[in-house]
């Protein structure tokens, strides 16, 4: 990777792929940081100090600290409202729907006032990203904001060398996670993650794995993982994919890494999922609960959907 602009690795992936574990596992390698999703630090991070990864709240912990004085002179000097508004613009929520931002991004003459807050946000991440830098010691950023119109975004920002981790989880594994029940971090107890029926989850994935294929097809530096590689053979997986986006490392590299465990200290996500905050010796194994807790009916209907790129992604076998 160049130095002469800031070092970016961008995880795109749906929700549900373990976007989480693989920022964390890539923040343990050598020269690079895992900092959460980075798109959510306007408003989990500055406005309901919900608790970094290191169990500190946001504006207490040390590390985001430095952060907000790198890039802005300090937290108070950033605009939350604006910031959010700039953010949930990017995907068009709310007057959209996501997939039509990422015409958008590439071609901004489409619409005089998104590109007029597409450069305006990007302005707000590369000074983000400056401060992580810079506090982080020069390290490759690992962003697991994953959605696409931020990945598109940062890949035609000049000063950012970006490469990108381009997660997939098997189709129906994503679909039977979108039905659980699941609370929402620091939120009332009442207050839950959104669910979404399979066949809904079914199409999502499919246009959004599809982006970031297109993605990659637009020349930007891209290596496709699989979530169950990843836990099944997870030296193999990291080794493949940092020395395909350019980054080489030696196997000497990933000594947290043990047979069906891997090792995480405390670090600073900044949002993702509740494994953020745990630390110390963890099991690596398959969340394959779908295989007997999805119904026949949508485990078919999700296959029908999503079978043309189940098998191109290296999915096989019986529904």
């Amino acid at each position: 990777m160049s130095m002469e602009r800031i070092p970016v690795l961008c995880i795109g992936a749906i929700g549900q792929s373990g976007s989480t574990l693989l920022a964390r596992m890539l923040g343990q390698v050598p020269g690079l940081v895992a900092v959460g999703e980075t798109g959510r630090v306007w408003d989990k991070g500055l406005v309901e100090d919900m608790a970094c990864g290191c169990g500190e709240p946001f504006r207490a912990c040390p590390f985001w600290t430095a952060v907000g004085e790198e890039a802005f002179g300090g937290w108070d000097r950033v605009d939350t409202a604006e910031a959010t508004r700039l953010r949930d613009g990017l995907t068009l929520r709310g007057r959209a729907p996501h997939a039509l931002a990422l015409p958008l991004i590439l071609r901004p003459s489409l619409s005089r006032r998104y590109g007029a807050d597409l450069r305006r946000y990007q302005a707000l991440m590369g000074r983000l990203y400056v401060g992580i830098h810079r506090a982080s010691g020069g390290r490759v950023i690992v962003d697991s904001m994953k959605q696409p119109a931020h990945v598109y975004m940062v890949s035609r920002m000049p000063e950012v060398d970006l490469r990108v981790v381009h997660l997939v989880r098997d189709s129906r594994g994503v679909a039977y996670s979108k039905t659980k029940w699941v609370h929402r971090q620091g939120a009332r107890s009442d207050e839950f993650r959104v669910r979404r029926p399979p066949p809904k989850s079914g199409e999502k994935w499919i246009w959004m794995n599809l982006s970031f294929d297109a993605l990659a097809g637009l020349g930007v530096p891209t290596s496709r993982l699989r979530y169950e590689e990843l836990v099944r053979s997870p030296k193999g997986a990291l080794l493949r994919v940092l020395s395909e986006l350019g980054i080489e490392r030696r196997v000497d590299d990933l000594g947290f890494i043990g047979e069906g465990w891997v090792e995480l200290p405390t670090d600073h996500l900044a949002a993702g999922s509740r494994m953020r905050l745990e630390a110390g010796r963890l099991p690596l194994r398959e969340d394959d609960a779908w295989r007997h807790r999805l119904s026949p009916t949508h485990r078919r209907v999700v296959t029908a959907l999503t079978w043309p790129l189940l098998v191109r992604y290296g999915y096989r076998g019986s529904p």
